[in-house]
């Protein structure tokens, strides 16, 4: 971990994090490169320093006690916190290694003396990182929130979400049961734990976890959640790029949605809230009303899936696929999820994803009766969908909403096989377009484009 020099070519921004004065936000990119913004005028934000790691820079955290001091958690399963100070260069104090997997998540104790690093296999790892003393982990914790009193909740692979007071016991002092949570804030005031779930709903829990209420922000999938600094709203960030804030009545105060925008981290710097993106640098909103900030960032929102078939169309509506004529059309395929992307190959077979189920129907030539359907288990969220092949050996395409692209290969008769990687994208995946049956060109954020075909052998590859 060495200073070095911005990328000729911005990479995506994977994590944002707000100085507590609001004054200075960093933001890590997946090319590795830290930088430190100051934002006393957050529509002209100006570059401080930059800094660099060997690998993906995944998560950033300022200390609560120490302005100067940042912490970060990378892709190669560090952590390591620098002194960061305006008229001298960054110096690396701590490394924090030895972890078993990347560091997805940094979050600091109120003391300012402990670390806690959340893994990506579903660990948290708790330091002294002064000392660079280990003091163990929490098990079963893939989303985890540092309250101002010092309270941690944590939630589990299965949604199992608990509240630990650190200070004297390793033990949850409440353990509730909520499934489908992806992220998990408190409130400033540290009264109130928000769990933002995939069904786009988001669950108000007081700290013993009893259930407070239940906001609406949408039915996307949900990817993030935060407060405003005053604790009067909530803030939430979809896998699709939408950003919404809500009151406590479930009235909301602003929508916005960008494909740009990617939801994995969320920062408040008082009036202000930062977003990574895949644009390459933070994307700056005013927090109160939603005004964008950042020139040349926002786009329209993506139109509904839909698409000619047959002697109609085939629509995604909410949950349910249909297939038809505009006034006579008939459900295939119905999702848990809203429905994010569809494809059809040959008026034969449809797909269609929702989160990480992808569903794949083979229909009668004659009428809109599934013949056979076959459920497909993304490992990660699916941004878009297509489909090559024939009706009788179909290639499933899915690209997520990160940077994999994901292919299955389904005969019919017997188990599909895959999920098999076919390849990554620097920049991530904007969409999917299929030239025939036998080839398709996959786009990233900045435009770039791959084709990819079927080879003799039935592999995808660019």
């Amino acid at each position: 971990m060495t200073p070095g020099t911005p990328s000729v070519q911005a990479a995506p921004v994977s994590c944002v994090a707000f100085r507590a004065d609001g004054r200075r936000l960093a933001s890590g990119t997946q090319d590795g490169k830290v930088t430190v913004r100051e934002t006393s005028d957050p529509s002209r934000p100006v570059v401080m320093t930059e800094f660099a790691h060997r690998s993906a820079v995944l998560a950033a955290a300022w200390n609560p006690g120490a302005s100067d001091l940042l912490a970060i958690g990378s892709a190669e399963g560090t952590a390591a916190v620098w002194r960061v100070v305006d008229d001298r260069p960054p110096h690396l104090m701590k490394v924090l290694g030895g972890h078993p997997a990347p560091v997805t998540g940094v979050s600091w104790m109120p003391d300012g003396q402990h670390l806690l690093c959340q893994l990506a296999d579903g660990r948290a790892a708790v330091w002294q990182a002064f000392g660079e003393k280990y003091l163990g982990e929490l098990d079963d914790c893939v989303r985890l929130d540092v309250s101002s009193t010092g309270l941690v909740a944590t939630v589990g692979a299965n949604g199992f979400v608990a509240v630990r007071n650190l200070a004297q016991d390793r033990s949850p002092l409440a353990g509730r049961a909520a499934p489908a949570v992806e992220a998990c804030a408190w409130s400033p005031d540290a009264t109130t734990l928000a769990l933002a779930r995939r069904d786009g709903a988001i669950e108000m829990r007081n700290a013993h976890l009893d259930p407070v209420r239940s906001l609406t922000a949408g039915d996307a999938p949900l990817r993030s959640v935060t407060w405003s600094a005053d604790g009067r709203h909530v803030l939430a960030g979809a896998y699709d790029g939408t950003l919404t804030a809500l009151d406590s009545a479930n009235r909301p105060h602003w929508r916005l949605t960008d494909p740009t925008i990617r939801a994995r981290s969320l920062a408040i710097g008082g009036p202000v809230l930062a977003t990574a993106t895949f644009a390459g640098r933070p994307y700056l909103l005013d927090a109160t009303s939603g005004t964008p900030l950042t020139p040349g960032l926002s786009l329209p929102a993506l139109p509904a899936p839909t698409r000619p078939f047959r002697d109609g169309v085939l629509a995604a509506e909410g949950r349910v696929v249909t297939a038809g004529p505009p006034d006579d059309r008939t459900v295939v395929v119905e999702h848990d999820l809203r429905v994010g992307a569809i494809d059809s190959l040959a008026d034969r077979v449809v797909v269609s994803a929702a989160h990480q189920a992808v569903r794949v129907a083979r229909l009668d030539p004659l009428a809109y009766e599934v013949e056979r359907g076959i459920t497909l288990r993304a490992p990660e969220p699916v941004r878009t969908v297509a489909l090559l092949g024939t009706p009788e050996i179909t290639v499933v395409v899915a690209a997520s909403y990160d940077f994999r692209l994901y292919s299955w290969t389904v005969d019919w008769t017997g188990p599909p096989v895959g999920p098999g990687v076919v390849g990554e994208f620097g920049a991530g995946i904007a969409a999917l377009q299929r030239l025939d049956e036998q080839r398709l060109t996959a786009t990233d954020h900045r435009g770039e484009l791959v084709i990819l075909a079927l080879g003799a052998d039935g592999a995808l590859n660019s």
